[in-house]
């Protein structure tokens, strides 16, 4: 016996990891990098940050095939020497001071490997010995040398900064020897210039635990009056490290009224922008407002001239993995404006379709179960008979009705239904008031009671359990609901969340890790009112068997 026991909750619990597979997955995929979701065999667990407070530094979330991998350790003790000098030559000295040349090595041989063995002929795999690695070495050039590198190589890098004025023009602060101007005011940082592509390297240390600040001053382009942002390219090293920017001009100080952090690894544009002169929320496309500081002691306040100051604070592991982890679901949120539209809209369908649903389904059921009159069980009969008619049946009539109406493009055609009942529901609460004893409801006759207040004070209390079943049951249904916005909705403004997600995927289709944040968010409400209610869930699943 124990042993069927056994048997019966191992099934049981297998069963539930099987179904919760597909959540843990989503769930896992909204914590992961790019370089982690587009990896063959899939990378199932996402790569855990770590406290960076060496910058630059080398490191890789590529994922080497097992193939390659596997022949990687074959040939590493021969190749690997030859594979270095190469790409060390194809590089450049100038590019590794400052870096662990072991960990270079270490990472830089693998990665032109990985990166050649995907350019060999099966025939040359085949290979053994000097043939093999005169194949791959013939596969070395500079473009594959500096994928690689690019692929390994986590720095911060900035470029020469350019002003947009009110007019919405660009225009550059100078020339590029102003890229100079860059000073280290405190902590441990150093600014190295790279003739090849302009920029400047900034090598910091932050193991004491105090920030590193660096500020550069331009001059300005246009009159500080028509000043309304600065874009600055900047290099990041993923090292989650928090970035904190602060911007001086005509004697006021501005800062930023979001957090940053050094969470990419590629060049990018970071704009700020003055907020006192356009209040657009753009921080999906990458433009940071500024806001008035508290502290506006010592301001520089040199005219036709703007100070940028760049203060780097260190992140602990545990807040690396946090802003690592959170990453996509901060840039889907900045990435949906209309998101509280749509927070709003799927609230307020739910509650007016619970309503509904509640209150109409009850005072069939009741009629039917508890009331006598002529033709009851006819007109029973024919409602459960519109339970067999598919949905698609009645699209197109539906459709039109409430499009003669005037409901087209509004939220009425979604929850006015809910107030005329579903089949489904009526049929489920008449069997469970049908096993009510009949006693309770002719002691109430005799106290005076009439028909709607037996149903309002008897009825109603007693089958509490069956009416939270029909308000799950509506909730996952008004919730999830695609099909029905996609129909009658045509106004962003009034969609959903679920029709919100379709709209976001079919903007961001590519950007995995904040489609599975935004599919994660949506879905967490009907996970938490499913663990909170299943009691009552289960039984709404079990009601239907009850005899009447």
């Amino acid at each position: 016996m124990n042993t069927k026991r056994m048997a019966v909750h191992a099934a049981l619990v297998l069963g539930c990891l099987l179904f919760s597979f597909p959540f843990v997955w989503l769930l896992g995929t909204s914590f992961k990098y790019d370089e982690e979701i587009f990896v063959y065999p899939p990378k199932w667990v996402p790569a855990l940050p770590g406290a960076r407070h060496h910058s630059p530094y080398v490191a890789s979330e590529e994922q080497v095939p097992a193939e390659v991998r596997g022949r990687w350790a074959e040939v590493e003790g021969r190749l690997e020497p030859a594979l270095w000098e190469r790409g060390r030559m194809l590089l450049g000295e100038e590019r590794l001071v400052g870096l662990d040349e072991g960990q270079v090595r270490l990472f830089l041989t693998e990665a032109l490997f990985a990166a050649a063995a995907r350019r060999v002929s099966r025939g040359d795999w085949a290979r053994e010995g000097e043939g093999f690695d005169a194949a791959v070495l013939a596969r070395l050039d500079g473009p594959i040398v500096q994928a690689a590198w690019e692929g390994i190589y986590r720095g911060v890098a900035l470029r020469l900064p350019t002003v947009r004025d009110t007019d919405l023009v660009d225009r550059p602060v100078g020339t590029s020897e102003l890229m100079n101007a860059w000073q280290p005011v405190s902590g441990q940082v150093r600014c190295r210039p790279a003739a090849a592509d302009r920029s400047v390297r900034l090598d910091y240390d932050l193991t004491s635990g105090d920030p590193a600040i660096l500020e550069a001053v331009f001059p300005l382009p246009v009159p500080e009056e028509r000043f309304l942002s600065l874009t600055l390219p900047m290099r990041q090293d993923r090292s989650w490290n928090g970035l904190v920017v602060e911007l001086e001009m005509g004697g006021k100080r501005y800062a930023l009224r979001d957090e940053l952090y050094l969470g990419q690894r590629r060049w990018q544009e970071l704009s700020f922008k003055l907020e006192e002169k356009d209040r657009r929320d753009e921080r999906e496309l990458g433009v940071w407002p500024l806001v008035l500081a508290a502290d506006q002691a010592g301001v520089f306040a040199q005219s036709g001239q703007v100070r940028l100051r760049l203060c780097l604070e260190p992140a602990s592991g545990l807040a690396a993995l946090w802003r690592k982890y959170s990453s996509s679901y901060r840039q889907a949120y900045l990435a949906t404006p209309r998101r509280w539209n749509y927070v709003f809209n799927s609230t307020f369908l739910v509650a007016m379709s619970i309503a509904g649903q509640l209150l109409s389904c009850s005072l069939v059921a009741y009629a039917f179960a508890r009331l006598r009159w002529p033709g009851r069980e006819v007109l029973f009969g024919v409602l459960l008979a519109t339970m067999m008619l598919p949905g698609q049946v009645t699209m197109i009539p539906v459709f039109l009705i409430f499009k003669s109406l005037g409901w087209y493009n509004t939220l009425k055609t979604l929850w006015v239904p809910s107030f005329f009942g579903s089949a489904f529901f009526i049929f489920m609460l008449r069997q469970f008031m049908r096993a009510i004893p009949t006693d309770l409801e002719d002691a109430a006759r005799i106290d005076g009671c009439g028909p709607f207040g037996i149903y309002w004070r008897i009825i109603l209390p007693l089958i509490k359990p069956a009416l939270a079943a029909v308000a799950i049951f509506t909730f996952m249904g008004a919730w999830n609901d695609f099909m029905g916005p996609l129909i009658y909705l045509n106004d962003q403004r009034l969609y959903p969340l679920a029709l919100g997600l379709f709209d976001f995927r079919s903007q961001h289709g590519g950007e995995y890790g904040m489609l599975m944040a935004a599919s994660t968010l949506m879905t967490l409400p009907v996970i938490g009112v499913f663990f909170l209610a299943q009691k009552y869930f289960i039984q709404g699943v079990t009601l239907t068997g009850m005899k009447g």
